[in-house]
Protein backbone atom coordinates (compact mmCIF):
# COMPACT_ATOMS: atom_id res chain seq x y z
CA UNK A 1 0.00 0.00 0.00
CA UNK A 2 2.82 2.34 0.82
CA UNK A 3 4.47 1.91 -1.90
CA UNK A 4 1.79 2.11 -4.66
CA UNK A 5 1.00 5.15 -2.73
CA UNK A 6 5.08 6.78 -3.37
CA UNK A 7 4.45 5.69 -6.99
CA UNK A 8 1.41 7.84 -7.36
CA UNK A 9 3.13 10.69 -5.36
CA UNK A 10 5.80 10.58 -7.88
CA UNK A 11 4.04 10.08 -10.97
CA UNK A 12 1.58 13.46 -9.69
CA UNK A 13 5.56 15.47 -9.50
CA UNK A 14 6.81 14.13 -13.15
CA UNK A 15 3.01 15.10 -14.17
CA UNK A 16 3.10 18.95 -12.80
CA UNK A 17 6.56 19.53 -13.51
CA UNK A 18 6.14 18.34 -17.47
CA UNK A 19 3.27 20.57 -17.24
CA UNK A 20 5.05 23.36 -16.47
CA UNK A 21 7.63 22.80 -18.71
CA UNK A 22 5.27 22.55 -21.29
CA UNK A 23 3.60 25.72 -20.21
CA UNK A 24 6.48 27.40 -20.27
CA UNK A 25 7.91 26.39 -23.32
CA UNK A 26 4.50 27.34 -24.79
CA UNK A 27 4.41 30.64 -23.24
CA UNK A 28 7.90 31.65 -24.23
CA UNK A 29 8.79 29.68 -27.61
CA UNK A 30 5.40 29.58 -29.47
CA UNK A 31 2.73 32.39 -27.98
CA UNK A 32 4.72 35.50 -29.55
CA UNK A 33 4.52 34.27 -33.08
CA UNK A 34 0.94 33.24 -32.68
CA UNK A 35 -1.62 35.84 -34.15
CA UNK A 36 -4.36 36.85 -32.00
CA UNK A 37 -7.92 36.41 -33.52
CA UNK A 38 -8.90 39.03 -35.66
CA UNK A 39 -12.19 40.55 -34.91
CA UNK A 40 -13.76 42.67 -37.79
CA UNK A 41 -15.82 44.95 -35.46
CA UNK A 42 -13.33 45.72 -33.34
CA UNK A 43 -11.19 47.44 -36.04
CA UNK A 44 -11.24 50.99 -36.75
CA UNK A 45 -12.38 51.59 -40.44
CA UNK A 46 -10.41 51.31 -43.08
CA UNK A 47 -8.89 48.12 -41.18
CA UNK A 48 -9.83 44.32 -42.50
CA UNK A 49 -9.37 40.89 -40.92
CA UNK A 50 -8.17 38.17 -43.40
CA UNK A 51 -10.87 36.35 -42.59
CA UNK A 52 -13.45 39.33 -43.83
CA UNK A 53 -11.64 40.09 -46.69
CA UNK A 54 -11.37 35.96 -48.00
CA UNK A 55 -15.09 36.10 -47.71
CA UNK A 56 -16.54 39.13 -48.73
CA UNK A 57 -13.63 39.57 -51.68
CA UNK A 58 -12.13 36.05 -52.23
CA UNK A 59 -9.16 36.42 -54.64
CA UNK A 60 -10.58 39.92 -55.90
CA UNK A 61 -7.78 41.95 -54.45
CA UNK A 62 -5.28 43.97 -56.02
CA UNK A 63 -2.47 44.19 -53.48
CA UNK A 64 0.00 46.69 -52.31
CA UNK A 65 3.31 45.49 -50.46
CA UNK A 66 4.21 48.84 -48.71
CA UNK A 67 7.19 46.84 -46.65
CA UNK A 68 10.82 47.57 -46.71
CA UNK A 69 12.58 46.50 -50.44
CA UNK A 70 14.70 43.78 -48.35
CA UNK A 71 11.85 42.21 -46.96
CA UNK A 72 10.29 42.47 -50.79
CA UNK A 73 13.07 41.01 -52.04
CA UNK A 74 13.42 38.41 -49.81
CA UNK A 75 9.81 36.98 -49.92
CA UNK A 76 6.63 38.47 -51.46
CA UNK A 77 3.57 37.19 -52.68
CA UNK A 78 3.21 35.09 -56.24
CA UNK A 79 0.51 36.82 -58.03
CA UNK A 80 0.67 37.75 -61.61
CA UNK A 81 1.66 41.67 -62.08
CA UNK A 82 -1.34 43.07 -62.54
CA UNK A 83 -2.17 42.14 -58.95
CA UNK A 84 0.26 42.96 -56.45
CA UNK A 85 2.86 46.17 -56.47
CA UNK A 86 5.21 47.84 -53.88
CA UNK A 87 4.74 51.30 -53.06
CA UNK A 88 7.43 52.63 -50.51
CA UNK A 89 7.28 56.28 -49.01
CA UNK A 90 10.63 57.83 -50.23
CA UNK A 91 11.55 59.48 -53.12
CA UNK A 92 10.64 56.71 -55.89
CA UNK A 93 7.01 56.43 -54.21
CA UNK A 94 4.88 58.92 -57.03
CA UNK A 95 6.70 56.41 -59.71
CA UNK A 96 5.62 53.07 -58.41
CA UNK A 97 1.98 55.12 -57.51
CA UNK A 98 2.01 56.15 -61.54
CA UNK A 99 2.97 52.51 -62.27
CA UNK A 100 -0.15 50.72 -59.85
CA UNK A 101 -2.89 53.40 -61.00
CA UNK A 102 -4.06 52.33 -64.18
CA UNK A 103 -4.59 48.81 -62.48
CA UNK A 104 -5.92 50.07 -59.20
CA UNK A 105 -8.59 52.56 -61.34
CA UNK A 106 -9.98 49.35 -62.64
CA UNK A 107 -10.70 47.86 -59.67
CA UNK A 108 -14.06 49.26 -58.53
CA UNK A 109 -15.44 47.88 -62.20
CA UNK A 110 -14.13 44.75 -61.28
CA UNK A 111 -16.07 44.49 -57.65
CA UNK A 112 -12.14 44.22 -56.24
CA UNK A 113 -10.69 45.97 -53.44
CA UNK A 114 -7.16 47.67 -52.63
CA UNK A 115 -5.43 45.79 -49.59
CA UNK A 116 -2.38 47.57 -48.37
CA UNK A 117 -0.18 45.40 -45.80
CA UNK A 118 3.55 45.65 -44.28
CA UNK A 119 4.94 43.60 -41.37
CA UNK A 120 3.45 44.21 -38.22
CA UNK A 121 6.08 46.74 -36.82
CA UNK A 122 5.65 49.17 -39.59
CA UNK A 123 3.38 51.86 -40.12
CA UNK A 124 4.12 52.15 -43.94
CA UNK A 125 0.52 50.48 -44.73
CA UNK A 126 -1.57 53.00 -42.96
CA UNK A 127 1.18 56.03 -45.04
CA UNK A 128 0.44 54.58 -47.77
CA UNK A 129 -3.15 53.68 -47.81
CA UNK A 130 -3.96 57.34 -46.58
CA UNK A 131 -2.08 58.61 -49.46
CA UNK A 132 -4.27 56.12 -52.18
CA UNK A 133 -7.61 57.70 -50.35
CA UNK A 134 -6.12 61.10 -50.47
CA UNK A 135 -5.91 60.90 -54.45
CA UNK A 136 -9.65 61.15 -54.25
CA UNK A 137 -10.13 58.73 -57.82
CA UNK A 138 -10.27 55.62 -56.66
CA UNK A 139 -13.48 54.29 -56.12
CA UNK A 140 -12.28 50.64 -55.11
CA UNK A 141 -12.36 50.28 -51.05
CA UNK A 142 -9.31 50.97 -49.55
CA UNK A 143 -8.12 48.78 -46.48
CA UNK A 144 -5.19 47.68 -44.39
CA UNK A 145 -4.64 44.20 -43.52
CA UNK A 146 -5.08 43.61 -39.92
CA UNK A 147 -1.98 41.64 -38.69
CA UNK A 148 -0.04 42.53 -42.31
CA UNK A 149 2.49 40.02 -43.33
CA UNK A 150 2.37 37.38 -40.52
CA UNK A 151 -1.60 37.37 -40.67
CA UNK A 152 -0.74 36.91 -44.66
CA UNK A 153 1.31 33.89 -43.84
CA UNK A 154 -0.87 32.69 -41.18
CA UNK A 155 -3.91 32.34 -43.93
CA UNK A 156 -1.25 30.37 -46.22
CA UNK A 157 -1.09 33.04 -49.03
CA UNK A 158 2.35 33.76 -48.01
CA UNK A 159 5.83 32.19 -47.12
CA UNK A 160 8.90 32.43 -45.97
Amino acid sequence: MKDTFTQAIRLGIIILVLAVVLGWADAVVFAPHRQPPCRQEQLPPGRICPETLAAQYGDRVVWVDARSQGDFELNHLMLPENRMFPIRKGPEMQQQIDAAIDRMLQAAERHECIVVFCTAECTASEEIAAELRELGMLEAPIYILQGGWDALKAAGMAAD
